[in-house]
């Protein structure tokens, strides 16, 4: 077999294989998989995964000796309107690279996990949760490996039919079957957004080939006036700031940022294998990798840079906030999901777009671990999340506890873990960033920022602490145990992983000229054309990073001794003191009812009326019943003479001629 790292045509005649082999696991598990046998669908489920995770560190191996390899199928085009080609292509430099090392290996790891948390069902349910499992890892890995934006949505929009598919696994749940249908709807929406800005880049620069754009773009005049097309009569800058906040649009939907991040909260209503592999490493960071992906689009229009921002810090405290008053797990982790990627967009809105690719990999690991630890706990808790109800694991669940922890100081920023580095990264780059369009921006997102860690801060310790700490609290509790090894194994490596992965984010003045900024040297190609655009220089600076130590100990020290320590009494006086307030948190400020009033409500009332009208008036009263029921209405009064009675025939034809010559001939006088 050759080499990927010294034949270039190899590198690229194999990266099919990466998509192809989970694939073609979702295809004979969800054909044969009741006939085959539980070990069966799991050895494919697992090794076609385990072997795309395989080829693609081959694949990251290559593109760190600073090589891209790509794939064409069917030439250059896969199809053609008009003028515009797209082929049918597929990229792997150190962006792709990175993705797919996360999606496949964390993707491997929940498989893992998967095998004994769903152990408990049919052997129908459990291969048709691994077939659901296996085509999202295929379609996430097209949606990152494709090299032109029309394949990224192929892959875009497998991701919501698995995803959709996954959620609503137990469908005959009603709640379950809506989460489903939620997150299906309301990505949607965000794909209305992808869409007008793909057509919009069509338009202006007639490809969606992200080397030709990048191209394209190196060598444009934002001031120049299109004379051609639908934006003709815009400026250059003006056009790509529509055509890049429609992909925004998309990544919102994907990302579930501010206002379309209702789906994801509910998206708990799946296996929790699912959680982790939604929110923690692959669809939720679409959004993330589109926007890093068409960064040197984003460089053109700062007005977009800064709706990114504002958007994604407004987000990461909104999302911290409700999770204050939350008592389900799994809802407080999606809600932490949310804020988390709103930092990402922080990063990636000020120009920092090494930092949200740095730290939706840290991500991927500690948030992983943090579901699959959920999963470890709703296992020993027959199916019960509230934390309330809880209390004392850490001596039920060693296992579980130890890691679950070391997630908690990862994503609350504790040094030296690995979300430091990369979270306060983020709030570092956007306190020294300068945006053309809004100057002021990068400060009030480090601001809301800071806030919304300090937010992280608190309610994680105060999850871990009731979960935990202390003694049980009910029967279930007591009685709690630890989970096997198929699920405890993948926490301690991501664990590890959460830990281990700080090395990547050194600050230059932390780790030297050897180790500083790794991720940053590792990725600038990627991003070089950006950098020059926005003249992304960066801060030396290290006194952000003891303020964000300093936000990340006071508040978790806060929370630890008012849910484990000797205030414990503070919560419920402070809930007693402003309970309307406390409430309308716990109601999560009430957005989907808001939704439900403004928008849900009406369109049903629209949709209920046009249905009277349209489909029950006209179509079926007029031309599906109407028109049947009138021919036979004539029938039924022809078929009264229809009778057989030889003597009426006759008569009828005597008057019937009558009538004839009578018309014909009594004018004329006859």
């Amino acid at each position: 077999m050759p080499s990927f790292l010294d034949n270039p045509a190899a590198a690229q005649n194999y990266l099919w294989a990466i998509i192809l082999l989970p694939l073609a696991g979702a295809l004979v598990n969800g054909i044969f998989g009741r006939r085959l046998g539980r070990g069966n669908v799991t050895l494919i489920a697992l090794s076609m995964v385990g072997g795309a995770f395989a080829l693609s560190v081959v694949a990251f191996a290559w593109v760190a000796g600073e090589k891209v390899a790509t794939l064409r199928f069917a030439g250059d085009s896969w199809f053609q309107v008009a003028a515009v080609s797209v082929p049918w292509g597929l990229v792997v430099d150190r962006l792709s690279g990175v993705m797919i090392l996360v999606v496949t290996g964390v993707g491997f790891l929940i498989h893992v996990y998967s095998t004994g948390y769903m152990s408990h069902e049919d052997d129908a349910g459990y291969a048709r949760f691994f077939t659901y499992l296996n085509l999202f890892i295929a379609a996430m890995l097209i949606l990152v490996l494709g090299d032109n934006l029309v394949v990224t949505f192929v892959g875009w929009e497998g991701v919501g039919l698995a995803s959709y598919l996954l959620i609503g696994f137990w469908y005959t749940d009603p709640e379950k079957a809506f989460a489903g249908r939620k997150a299906f709807v309301t990505n949607r929406i965000g794909d209305f957004g992808f869409l007008l800005g793909v057509f919009s880049l069509l338009s202006i620069f007639g490809t969606a080939d992200y080397t030709r754009l990048a191209g394209l773009a190196q060598g444009v005049h934002t001031d120049f006036v299109l004379t051609s097309g639908v934006f003709a009569g815009w400026t250059v800058r003006s056009a790509l700031t529509f055509a890049t906040l429609g992909l925004f649009l998309g990544a919102a939907g994907k990302s579930a940022q501010l206002p379309l991040y209702v789906w994801l909260p509910d998206a708990m209503a799946g296996p929790t294998p699912v959680s982790a592999l939604i929110h923690a490493a692959t669809m939720v960071t679409a959004g993330v990798y589109l926007v890093a992906r068409t960064s040197f689009l984003f460089a053109l229009a700062p007005v977009s840079m800064a709706t990114v921002t504002i958007v994604g810090a407004a987000t990461a405290l909104f999302a911290a906030a409700i999770a204050f008053a939350q008592y389900d797990l799994k809802r407080i982790l999606a809600y932490s999901t949310v804020s988390q990627l709103g930092f990402m967009f922080i990063g990636v809105g000020v120009g920092a777009y090494d930092s949200g690719i740095f730290h939706l990999v840290t991500h991927a690991f500690f948030k992983a671990c943090l579901f699959l630890g959920a999963g470890s706990v709703m296992h020993a808790m027959h199916d019960d999340l509230d934390i309330r109800n809880m209390g004392g694991l850490w001596k039920k669940m060693p296992a579980t506890a130890v890691t679950f922890l070391v997630a908690t100081l990862a994503i609350t920023g504790i040094v030296p873990l690995s979300g430091f580095f990369s979270k306060d990264g983020i709030l570092s780059a956007a306190l020294f960033s300068e945006n053309h369009a809004w100057p002021a921006v990068g400060r009030i997102a480090y601001v809301l920022g800071t806030i919304a860690a300090a937010g992280t801060s608190f309610y994680m310790v105060r999850a871990f602490a009731m979960a935990f700490a202390g003694a049980p609290r009910t029967h279930t509790a007591e009685h709690a145990h630890e989970s096997p090894a198929a699920m405890t194994l993948p926490l301690w490596i991501l664990a590890f992983l959460s830990v281990v992965a700080a090395v990547l984010g050194l600050p230059a003045a932390i780790g030297g000229e050897q180790l500083g900024e790794l991720f940053h040297k590792f990725t600038e190609p990627v991003f070089r054309q950006a950098f020059h655009v926005i003249g992304a220089e960066g801060s030396e600076a290290l006194w952000p990073f003891a303020v964000a130590w300093l936000v990340a100990i006071v508040p978790g020290t806060l929370s630890w001794m008012m849910y484990a320590g000797s205030w414990r009494g503070v919560p419920a006086r402070f809930v007693s003191s402003f309970p309307a307030f406390y409430r309308l948190v716990a109601d999560k400020f009430r957005v989907d009812e808001l939704y439900e009033a403004i928008l849900l409500r009406p369109v049903k009332v629209v949709s209920n009326a046009l249905w009277k009208v349209v489909d029950a008036f006209a179509i079926e009263g007029i031309f599906v019943n109407g028109v049947p029921r009138a021919v036979y209405a004539v029938g039924d009064t022809l078929r009264a003479v229809q009778n057989g009675n030889l003597q009426r025939y006759v008569a009828a034809i005597a008057i019937a001629a009558a009538a004839i010559l009578w018309a014909v001939y009594g004018k004329g006088g006859l």
